[in-house]
């Protein structure tokens, strides 16, 4: 890919009009609400699973990936319906298939619903970048993208704290016995009998419950969108400026940096799918840490990325868009590897553990709105759906790769859960050495220059 086809939207043609400006904010209240149903998605709808079908979440990663094809293909729609019916057609699905977790235990029937909720959520994350490429000047960009994210993982950060610990309250509500004493039972379910067992899952219920609501208000919340067909299509004149650099074609997606970019994405991918999504687990199951407490930890980790993202534009001016997304991935190996050991803490291992998952959020997220915007430039604007799509795709394959993995082998004993961190390091590593190769110089310094 030659310097020609680095598509930078101009400032000056660009102007950050009402409009505009009107839709990044709604999105902002938007991607908001989402950061509080990622909250209970994320963290309490995988221990509620664990409980009432935990094939499925042995098998999580695959879901999951089935969930990124879903929205690989509504992707594909952005280009022909805009942002706004898409907005408006996603919460209705994630809203009935959250009521399904709530309604059935069936491992099948769950599995679907599961896949459907993963599909709602993830949507969002590929929506923001997509808008704010075509309405915020690329001066602003990376700061709207600090903001946006940050307000979704502030608004998660809460949830993540306040939804275990409101499991556990209404567990010591309907057994009419202490918080203290309800806390200490949560440490590890396997030992409750059957009708502390049934109460407990209603705590998990009720918070699973708090998240449709919150997917209903982002419902309503899409209708103050306003949208013209400019703003998700190029104009005739965007075309002829932009035929000869990519003929409206899919042979822009196969040129070497994005290949290369993929590659990327995918190794950092592999290593996310591997740890992530098992924390809770992790932490409550085989560190043996309190449901109330986990909920803590995971919420302080939060806001350790919300302050990543804040220090997002200040890195982009330091380092540069490709080394300070290359420098925080390293940076996370050495907590990635006392994580998975864990075990050595002792008595101090609730304080330690908080203290490294907080470092490891806020490195492993502070370059996050740079990648955001800077991935986006690599294709122009009709492209831009069909390369989200694109990488959606790769990590839904990746995805399904990954949950084979876990299911069949990583995850048939308990040490797989720690030695996860250390195949996460590896991939870390070789992530950040490819960035740092490939795009150092074409790249680094690009969303800076005029």
């Amino acid at each position: 890919m030659s310097n020609t086809d680095v598509y930078l939207d101009d400032d000056d043609s660009l102007q950050w009009d009402t409009r505009y400006k009107r839709n990044v904010w709604v999105y902002v209240l938007i991607y908001g609400l989402l950061g509080g149903v990622a909250g209970v998605t994320l963290y309490t709808l995988v221990s509620y699973l664990d409980i009432i079908a935990p094939k499925v979440v042995t098998g999580l990663n695959m879901y999951s990936a089935i969930g990124q094809l879903i929205v690989a293909i509504l992707l594909l729609y952005v280009h022909k319906v805009g942002y706004k019916k898409i907005l408006l057609f996603t919460p209705i699905i994630t809203v009935l298939s959250m009521v399904v977790t709530i309604m059935s235990d069936n491992t099948a029937i769950v599995a679907v619903a599961y896949i459907l909720i993963t599909a709602g959520v993830s949507l969002y994350d590929f929506m923001y970048p997509l808008m704010y490429t075509s309405y915020v000047p690329r001066k602003k960009r990376t700061f709207m993208m600090s903001v946006v994210m940050c307000v979704n993982l502030i608004m998660q950060a809460v949830v993540s704290f306040f939804g275990g610990k409101i499991v556990v309250w209404i567990f010591s509500i309907k057994q009419k016995i202490s918080y203290t004493a309800a806390s200490a039972l949560s440490a590890d379910y396997s030992k409750m009998n059957h009708t502390q067992l049934h109460n407990y899952i209603i705590g998990y219920k009720t918070v699973i419950t708090i998240a449709v609501v919150l997917m209903v208000l982002a419902f309503f919340s899409a209708f103050l969108l306003k949208e013209k067909r400019t703003d998700y299509i190029e104009t005739k004149a965007e075309k002829e400026e932009n035929s000869a650099k990519n003929a409206l074609d899919f042979k822009v997606l196969a040129k070497k940096d994005v290949i290369l970019w993929l590659v990327f994405l995918g190794l950092t991918q592999i290593g996310i799918l591997l740890v992530v999504p098992y924390f809770p687990i992790y932490l409550n199951e085989f560190l043996h840490i309190q449901r109330g407490t986990v909920s803590t930890i995971i919420s302080l980790q939060t806001i350790a990325m919300v302050i990543g993202y804040m220090f997002a534009p200040w890195l982009e001016k330091k380092m540069g868009s490709v080394v300070s997304n290359a420098v925080t991935t390293i940076l996370c190996i050495p907590m990635m590897l006392m994580i998975a050991k864990g075990n050595i803490f002792g008595g101090a291992i609730v304080i330690v553990i908080g203290v490294i998952l907080f470092i490891r959020s806020g490195l492993a997220n502070a370059a996050m709105p740079i990648q955001q915007s800077l991935q986006m430039i690599l294709v122009s604007k009709d492209m831009r759906p069909a390369f989200s799509s694109l990488m959606t795709i790769v990590n839904a394959v990746i995805g399904i790769l990954v949950g084979l993995f876990t299911q069949n082998v990583l995850l048939k004993t308990s040490a797989g859960y720690a030695t996860a961190y250390y195949i996460t390091s590896v991939f870390y590593f070789l992530a950040s050495v490819l960035l740092l190769i490939f795009f150092t110089k074409k790249y680094n310094r690009v969303m800076t220059k005029k």
